[in-house]
């Protein structure tokens, strides 16, 4: 197995141990696999650093794959269709330059259900809008 894979085996491993926490945060997870992987912590201060913030990349990417409104990777989706089925986490609306926070559906206020509502609708919105752009340059090319 190649390091990443093993790395990724254990963050996955380590998600799993998140299941039930209300929220989650890939350097929350970056840390806890850090952990994992280097228990001893004999690294020097700058290794340690910049390897929980490489594991954070790893993370974000992990995280939004499965809870992000177009993660390629969410429960609620089979291909391109909807599952039928809702997430186990939605993300919390965020600032420029902040974190992504993953929050347990049920745990979910009324306004940031809606907040994930509406992203669900603008990314459908936006995904007609290019199919609609496509449709229209094809059938100006084919009159041309």
């Amino acid at each position: 197995m190649s390091d990443r894979a093993e790395i990724m085996t254990e963050m996955q491993a380590q998600l799993e141990l998140y299941d039930d926490a209300v929220i989650v945060m890939p350097s929350a997870l970056a840390v806890a696999t850090y952990l994992q992987i280097s228990p001893a912590q004999n690294d020097e201060r700058l290794v340690q650093y910049l390897s929980v913030e490489m594991l954070k990349v790893l993370a974000r990417k992990l995280l939004g794959k499965r809870f992000d409104t177009d993660g390629d990777e969410s429960s609620a989706y089979n291909g391109d269709l909807f599952s039928g089925a809702l997430q186990h986490r939605y993300p919390l609306p965020r600032g420029n330059g902040e974190e992504p926070v993953y929050k347990l559906r049920s745990k979910l206020t009324k306004e940031e259900r809606a907040w994930n509502a509406d992203q669900l609708r603008k990314s459908a919105s936006a995904r007609l809008e290019h199919a609609d752009a496509l449709e229209a340059e094809g059938m100006a090319l084919g009159a041309a």
